[in-house]
């Protein structure tokens, strides 16, 4: 099973646009993760997180996935 990735690119994604939730999730079954987490807000603006980490291990993910998504070049 292979899986489209879609970089997200807030630039080309524009302000407001969402892409479907069930969509993204779907996109990442079956990928070789050693290290996941899923972070969301949910309608009532409560925020859910879940993965496979420690919190530790966790905080540096998200740390290199900011890197990503707001690259400092």
């Amino acid at each position: 099973m292979s899986a489209e990735i879609v970089k997200f690119d807030p630039v080309v994604v524009g302000e407001g646009y969402r892409f479907d939730p069930d969509e993204i999730v779907r996109g990442a079954l079956g990928q070789p993760f050693v290290k996941n987490a899923i972070l969301g807000e949910l309608e009532n603006g409560e925020v859910w997180v879940s993965g496979n980490s420690n919190a530790g291990e966790t905080l540096v993910l998200m740390e290199l996935a900011k890197r990503v998504i707001v690259p400092s070049d």
